[in-house]
Parts: structure tokens; sequence; C-alpha cells
């Protein structure tokens, strides 16, 4: 029996040794199948990718008609829950974030269409670099996609917070245009944004998208939905209860739009011909304004009321005839290479009382971020010096009455105008020029962005255009005497000092949205630490 056995047992290990070759011969098959299905997407799954990234651009359009000229904030809304909806239920990360980068892409692609009168070479690279900010967000929300209901909540709220934050900060100062949360400023939304801001605003429409979300997925109830959007709504209809709105003494005030004789393509002279413009309509007023504006780039050129007697005692003229005050935009000379942006302001004596000069220069429109890197880029030619940073806020004296101004592009951050109001402003004038955009929705857009500022801060705020539009915006949200666009024109108003104590939202900032920013940092930090704890 021992010697059968010994006879069998090379026979064994040789079954043995072919049997475990066999094995992973199939093996080794069966991997290099699995590999070749992951390269290979079926048909269908190839038409529901496509489907998807479609649907992206679609929603991203919805989103961008919340903006001026059209302002249909619900279908707007909807294009963001189909925005959560489409990175939440995606099948790979890459497919989420193509979604929420090509969402991004079309939202801007669409309010900042204005740009394209300028160059297209403006519009492409600022279309393609702020839509990263919703590749950020994606990036978020498909994290966390199959969290507890309620972080994901705060995932997708959290993550569109640092993405907004981000993106009015960085590159180059930042782009605050195309807040989600401006919208609000149509809707009777608005006055809450007296307690939240405009940025509270996006944190709260990103958490109810998704809650609606989770709803369309059957992870929560509809009750659930509608109990959110009531405490959203009783939220804002408490800012119409007890609104922030200036009740103190009020201020004539005129504007005066001279318009240009050559809009966007800086005919000769034309700063010259804006100025005396401006001031044949100001001869044409009668006394009575209290304060008379002239838009940013009223003056400018040959026409320089700070070097030039002649302009400044013209204006200062007005000043006195008028017995009011006189703020008078300028882009004026500072030297080879620069030039300053000033709002220069004239008291009733005819003397210049004061300036402001604008702190936060359009990126490639007011200055060339490192010029010689991008000097190679033929359109750059027409940005031939670099605007002179101002250093601080100014306050204007009104007869007791004080009011802060600022120009043009740094009326779309809060910060420069947050900060008149609590140095003691109480009412604001913005001074802009749009006149390179066209008969674009730019100027709509711009007003519409005034609107929520006068909310948030609670005060009036005069908004005055050199081509137009311009208007006189209420912190109640009422927007009177609009002047149309290249009209040549003067618009009158009355707005209200405020006197009560500022406003949460002055106090506070964007509380909302940095706590949202930093709850959502700490899920991911939360997260790191639990898998360094299991490794």
């Amino acid at each position: 029996m021992n010697g059968g056995s010994g006879a069998r047992r090379p026979a064994v290990a040789i079954r043995c040794v072919i049997a475990h070759h066999l094995t992973a011969r199939h093996a080794g098959f069966r991997v290099i199948e699995e590999r070749r299905t992951r390269r290979t997407i079926p048909p269908v799954a190839r038409t529901v990718t496509t489907l998807r990234l479609v649907g992206a651009l679609l929603a991203g359009i919805m989103l961008a008609l919340g903006y001026p000229p059209y302002e249909w904030t619900s279908l707007a809304w909807l294009g963001l829950v189909g925005f959560v909806w489409l990175v939440a239920t995606a099948g790979t990360r890459a497919v989420a974030l193509w979604s929420g980068y090509l969402f991004g892409l079309a939202y801007f692609a669409v309010i900042l269409s204005w740009l394209i009168e300028v160059e297209l070479i403006a519009y492409y690279p600022l279309a393609m670099v702020q839509a990263l900010a919703f590749l950020i967000a994606a990036g978020g929300i498909f994290r966390y996609r199959d969290a507890a209901p309620w972080t994901f909540v705060l995932a997708t709220a959290g993550a569109g917070a640092l993405a907004e934050f981000l993106r009015v900060r960085w590159p180059f100062g930042g782009f605050p245009w195309g807040s989600i949360g401006v919208m609000a400023g149509a809707t009777p939304l608005r006055p809450s944004a007296q307690w939240i801001g405009a940025t509270g605003w996006g944190v709260l429409l990103a958490a109810v998208a998704a809650v609606a979300v989770l709803v369309l997925r059957r992870r929560l109830s509809w009750k659930v939905l509608a109990a959110v959007s009531g405490g959203v709504m009783i939220l804002g209809l408490a800012g119409n209860v007890w609104p922030a709105i200036p009740e103190g003494e009020t201020r004539s005030v005129t504007i005066v739009q001279g318009n240009s004789p050559c809009p966007g393509t800086r005919c000769l002279g034309e700063r010259r011909l804006i100025y005396e413009s401006h001031l044949a309509l100001t001869r044409a007023l009668e006394p009575g304004p209290d304060l008379v504006v002239w838009p940013e780039s009223s003056t400018g050129g040959s026409a320089d009321p700070l070097r030039d007697p002649s302009v400044a005692g013209a204006i200062g003229a007005e000043a006195v005839r008028l017995d009011a005050t006189l703020q008078v935009g300028g882009d004026l000379d500072a030297g080879p290479g620069h030039f300053d942006n000033v709002n220069v302001v004239f008291g009733p004596s005819g003397a210049i009382v004061g300036t402001y000069r604008k702190r936060h220069p359009v990126p490639f429109g007011e200055y060339v971020p490192l010029r010689p890197l991008f000097q190679v880029v033929p359109a750059l030619d027409r940005v031939p010096r670099d605007m002179v940073r101002g250093r601080e806020q100014v306050l204007f004296d009104l007869d007791g009455v004080r009011f802060g101004s600022v120009i043009s592009y740094e009326g779309a951050y809060a910060r420069y105008e947050r900060e008149a109001v609590r140095a003691g402003a109480a009412f604001l004038v913005l001074a802009t020029n749009e006149a390179s955009f066209g008969r674009t929705p730019a100027s709509d857009q711009m007003i519409a962005i005034s609107r929520m500022r006068a909310a948030e801060l609670g005060v009036d705020l005069v908004h005055a255009a050199v081509t137009g539009k311009s208007a006189f915006v209420h912190a109640d949200g009422r927007v009177e005497s609009r002047t149309e666009l290249f009209e040549t024109t003067t618009a009158a108003g009355v707005p209200a000092a405020r006197t009560a104590g500022p406003t949460l939202y002055v106090r506070w900032g964007d509380w909302l949205q940095v706590g949202a920013m930093l709850a959502y940092l700490g899920l991911r930090v939360a997260g790191l630490i639990r898998r360094e704890e299991r490794a």
C-alpha cells in the first residue's frame, strides 16, 4: 500500500501544477477582458453620457435666464435643480465634473454675451475660467451624493459657497458678475438680503435645490421639500414685514447723462466732446437739485478738471449758479503709462472739495496684469495704460447728509459699497460707463446688481451711466427715472438718507456663505482624518 501511494504522488503533483496553470491563465484572460470592457463604453452608455452633458448645457442656459433682460427666476431655479441632479446621479466622477463645467460654461456664456461687443478674446477666456467654479461645486456634490440626506444638502450648499468665494477673489482680484443670489433681487425675497446678502441667498437656493434632488431620488419626502421651501419663503416675507428702508432726510439729485458721440469706438476728441455735452446739459438745469452727478468718464483727456483751470472753472461756475454740489467722473492722466479713474466733487462755492479714486480696476480693461506675459495679445493694445489704484473710501457732505461713491466695476463687489455704509454713508452714488457694450443687457444687469446692493445695505443708490442706463435704485426695490441707452438726457430723483443703524449684512457681511463654506471644508477634513485612521 505504501509503495502504491508513493507511485501516485508524482501524478497528483503534475495534475495540480497543470490545474494551477490553467486557472492562472483563465484569470489572466478574465483580467484582460475586464480591462477591455472598461476601455470600451457600450453605445447605450455613450448616448446616456452625451444626453447628460447636453442636459448640463441646457440647465446652464435655464439658470442664465434668471438674469436681465429676462429675469425668469422660477425657470432659473429649475436649471439649478437640474445641475445638482445631473451631478448627483452621474455614473462616474469624470461625467459629474464635465457636467458641472459645461453647466457653468453655458451659464456664463449667456450672461456675459455682452463682452462680444468688446472682443471675443475677452469673452471666451473669461467664460471658460468662470465655469471652473461650477466644476468645483460639482466635485463636492458628487463626493457626497450618497451621504446622509442633510450631509448632502450641506455639501451642495457649502461646495457652491466655496466656489463662489474663490471666484470673486481669484484670479486678478476675481470677478463678481453672475452671482446666483442676485437673482433674488427680482423676487419678493429681496428685502431679506438685509440679513444674509446676495451670497446668503445663493447658499439657500442651492440648499433647496439639493432637497428637491433628494426628493426626486426618493431619499426624502415631498413634505420635507414643502417644509424647507416654506421656511425660505417665511424668511423672505419677514424682510417685507421688517424692511430696511431709509427714512431720514431726502436730497434732490439730478443725473446728467451726456452720452458719447462715438460710444465704444474712441473717436478723435471724444473726451472733450463728452465733457461739452455734460456741461451743456448742466447749463440747461434750473436751480433746485442738491447734487448733480456726472457719470464715469464724463471728463478726461484735454478736459481735465484737476489740471485745466478753464474746465474746473466752467464746472465750478455751474455749482455756484445751481447752489449745488457737483460730482464729476473722469479718467485723468497720472504720468507715463498710468491714469486715475476719479470722482471729483465741487462744492456750492465752486471749489473742489474732495476726490475719490477708484480702488478696483478692471483686469485687462483698466490695467494688464503680468503685462510682459500678455503683450503678445494684439487686443490688449487698446489698454496702453494701467490705472493707479485708490487707497481709501471717501465720503462727501451734502448739507449734513454724507454720501459715498464707487466707480463702475467696484459696484459689482458688495465689499466696497458696504465699506462706505459702514463708514457712515447715508446713500450711495455709483458712476459708471458701459459705452463699450453697445445695446446689450450689460446695463440692465448692472442695475440689477445695484438693486441687490441697495437691499443688502438698506440705502438708496444713485446709478449714473454716461451712455445709460441711469436710474435711481431704492432700498425697497423701486427703480425710478430709468433712462435709455445712448440717450442724451437728465434724470431727477430724491434719495432718502439712512438714519437707522446698519443692517445685519453691513455688520457681518457674507456670514452665511462663509459659514456654509467652512462647514463643507469641515466635512472634507473629517473625511481625511477618518481615512488616515482606517489606514
